[in-house]
């Protein structure tokens, strides 16, 4: 995907942009996010084994001469992927944008038939302080059908800023997540999560 590419699909004209712009499609109209989703997919050639914002961050605000930062790269978290499994629920502390919770995914999911890989049996829960990833990160891991939890926090001190939850309703590997905001009214959804023997959500 091109930059400018991404930029006609937000309509943005600057990178420091697109954090504020991913956030109002995601917390907007669900039909348009999905449209949008759908067309970040075709502009991306249908591959969904890697972050595909990730190398235009990485040309346009990474500061590796001063702070020597850069972004994980696709390699190692396959590599990571295949040393630690690839079953069960993962924890990932440090999300960033998401590429080590991509590369698992598509270790996990590509082995299989898409009919026989269940988000709900492959929950992540993450955490990411970074106001300007938050908003990439959802998109992420909703447009892969992700289940899940995403704390915009401090994993160290446990203090949490926002919490997201990632639900699939049809636990299905090829539909999108929807993203639902947490607040003290609903963190009791994680309880009313039920699965029936034939994979459908109650």
């Amino acid at each position: 995907m091109k930059k400018e590419e991404l930029f006609n699909l937000f309509g943005i004209e600057d990178l420091n942009d697109l954090p504020g712009a991913v956030m109002n499609l995601i917390e907007g109209d669900i039909d348009v996010r999905n449209k949008v989703y759908e067309e970040l997919i075709q502009k991306n050639n249908g591959d969904m084994s890697f972050d595909w914002f990730q190398a235009i961050y990485e040309s346009e605000l990474s500061e590796r001469k001063q702070k020597k930062q850069d972004f994980t790269p696709n390699s190692l978290g396959i590599l990571c992927s295949e040393l630690t499994g690839q079953a069960g629920s993962i924890h990932e502390p440090t999300a960033g944008n998401g590429s080590m919770i991509i590369a698992d995914w598509w270790q996990r999911c590509s082995k299989k038939i898409p009919w026989e890989h269940f988000p709900s049996q492959n929950m992540v829960t993450c955490w990411e302080l970074s106001a300007r990833s938050i908003p990439i990160l959802l998109l992420n891991l909703s447009i892969r059908g992700i289940m899940g939890y995403v704390y915009h926090g401090d994993v160290l001190t446990k203090e949490v800023k926002q919490k997201y939850i990632l639900l699939n309703r049809q636990d299905d590997t090829l539909a999108f997540s929807e993203i639902i905001k947490d607040t003290e009214n609903n963190l009791t959804i994680k309880k009313e999560i039920h699965y029936d023997d034939s994979r459908n959500i109650r």
